[in-house]
């Protein structure tokens, strides 16, 4: 098992893989050269078979070949032998008394013999051609010693027996260093992440300073844990906010049935059960909205569409109650529009809006509802203060409230605005602030359905 997990490793597998394909290489090559070496040293040791024809013929033109013939003054061991048309010996040089044809009629030209019956070592190369001797037409059969050829053969042969394995090692020890220092930013990140931890996530991973795969690879990662990292603090400012959410009604509660029951012949019970229940609904309405939320973040908002008059929509809405000193209007004549949308999730969109308005206004809030071809914008508008430019974006994230000194029974929980702008982005649409102007301006921006008309 530990044999196998080594082998999983990348560097052996392509110290293995570029060390097999080097030595099927070389071996290939070896080959190739062998092949190479041999016809060269057959092609320099041949041609002579004409020459010792054209000495035959001229010995004969002063009577019959002398038995056996005379030896050849050569640097390698030259033997000769004539056969007559019919395959016969009719002379050959001292050696070759009494050998039969070395080559019969059809044979090759030029063959190399392993064996000669009557010679010892070898190898040799026979090369025959045609001749006229004495007026006859004749074969002439010359036999040449190939030893220095098989000395040489065999040296290269043994060098590369001993070069090819030392070059296979070689590449393999290389390519084991070089992919070891290629691979060890890689284990370096591999550590570092190991040892990231929930609670660590403010550790990155080191990044060699080229341009590489491998550095690619760090900053990735990097990247990666910098979002983990703001989603982890994100997740413990929602957890921390949400219990700190529920923990007001519970502690509200308790304490009025502490008191309560403490001195039971005091207590004002209708009042105290209004309170409770008021706290409880506190508490639901804020759990329904967490889990609204947590549905969101997990992708599983579901979205009952169906076609939704907006102008009815937005009517319904300016229709509610409000503070005396406050005003909820329409902004302009409200076009009728149709679209595709869950209108219980965008009548909350609305109300959530018109909720935070309301709470930010001095004297007016206004609804808008304009259409064009693509798009419908809903517009919710207060004379309020109005948001700074740096908090557009924060205003979204749950529990964010910009005005911290007000009471929490009057400011709700710093959720209405994450739930209206992820109900939106349910609706394939977009929720932002207004550029300009005094007070402050949501707008809703959603697509026309296809049916949709105006």
């Amino acid at each position: 098992m530990r044999w196998r997990l080594r082998f999983a490793s990348v560097r052996v597998r392509i110290t293995v893989l570029a060390t097999v394909i080097v030595a099927v290489a070389l071996v290939i090559g070896s080959f190739a050269l062998l092949g190479m070496l041999r016809g060269a040293l057959l092609r320099a040791q041949s041609g002579s078979a004409p020459y010792r024809a054209a000495e035959l013929s001229a010995l004969a033109e002063h009577g019959p070949l002398p038995i056996p013939l005379p030896p050849l003054d050569t640097s390698r061991l030259t033997l000769l032998q004539v056969l007559d048309g019919n395959g016969r010996v009719v002379a050959a040089s001292r050696q070759l008394q009494g050998v039969p044809a070395l080559q019969q009629p059809g044979a090759r030209s030029r063959e190399v013999l392993h064996r000669v019956d009557g010679l010892t070592g070898g190898p040799w190369l026979a090369e025959r051609t045609s001749a006229t001797i004495g007026g006859q037409p004749t074969t002439v059969v010359v036999l040449t010693s190939l030893d220095d050829y098989a000395r040489s053969a065999d040296l290269v042969h043994t060098t590369l027996l001993i070069v090819i394995p030392a070059l296979v090692g070689l590449v393999g020890a290389l390519v084991w260093i070089v992919v070891g220092r290629a691979l060890r930013p890689v284990e370096l990140m591999r550590t570092e992440v190991a040892n990231i931890t929930g609670r660590k996530l403010d550790r990155r991973v080191p990044t060699p300073p080229n341009r590489d795969e491998v550095a690619r690879l760090g900053h990735t990662l990097n990247d990666m844990l910098d979002r983990l990292q703001v989603s982890s603090e994100a997740q413990r400012r929602f957890v921390a906010d949400a219990s700190h959410e529920l923990r007001t009604p519970i502690a509200n509660i308790r304490a009025a049935l502490e008191v309560a029951t403490a001195h039971p012949e005091l207590a004002d019970w209708p009042t105290i059960a209004q309170d409770v229940l008021h706290q409880d609904a506190r508490m639901e309405h804020l759990t329904a909205d967490l889990l609204l939320l947590a549905r969101a973040d997990a992708g599983a908002l579901t979205l009952r569409l169906r076609p939704v008059e907006l102008s009815g929509l937005v009517t319904d809405e300016l229709s509610r109650a409000v503070p005396d000193h406050l005003s909820l209007i329409a902004a302009a004549p409200l076009p009728e529009v149709t679209i595709a949308a869950d209108g219980d999730q965008l009548g909350r969109v609305l109300t959530n809006l018109v909720d935070n308005a309301l709470r930010h206004a001095n004297h007016t809030v206004a609804v808008g509802l304009t259409v064009d071809e693509h798009w419908v914008e809903i517009s919710v508008s207060d004379d309020g203060p109005g948001i700074a430019p740096q908090d557009r974006l924060a205003i979204f994230d749950p529990f964010v409230r910009l005005d911290d000194h007000r009471a929490r029974s009057q400011g709700g929980a710093g959720l209405g605005l994450t739930i209206a702008h992820q109900l939106v982005q349910a609706h394939n649409g977009s929720l932002s602030v207004a550029e300009g102007g005094a007070g402050a301006t949501f707008v809703v921006r959603l697509p026309r359905s296809p049916s949709g008309s105006s």
